[in-house]
């Protein structure tokens, strides 16, 4: 049991660590949501947008923005963790 212990209880001290990290959600992969049956498939009828990430909820005009702006708010994010992890080391 001992073994196992140290085999499998060193992954806890790795948790807490990343618990102290904020991490930001591009928001990369939003899936359309739509209130009525007869519109699910056409995306211009959704009603509302899931990231699958996060689970936070879009409208339709602010998924559109998301979108529009993936690449520059990925670019960002990447340049940010580039900077954290530079500066520790």
């Amino acid at each position: 049991m001992g073994l196992l212990s140290k085999l499998f209880g060193g992954g806890k001290k790795q948790e807490v660590a990343a618990e102290g990290i904020a991490l930001e959600c591009p928001h990369s992969l939003l899936v359309p949501r739509w209130d009525s049956v007869q519109d699910m498939g056409i995306e211009d009828k959704a009603t509302r947008f899931l990231c699958e990430a996060c689970k936070e909820e879009f409208d339709p005009a602010a998924a559109a923005e998301l979108r529009a702006t993936l690449a520059q708010r990925l670019a960002r994010i990447d340049s940010d963790a580039d900077g954290a992890g530079g500066a520790g080391a």
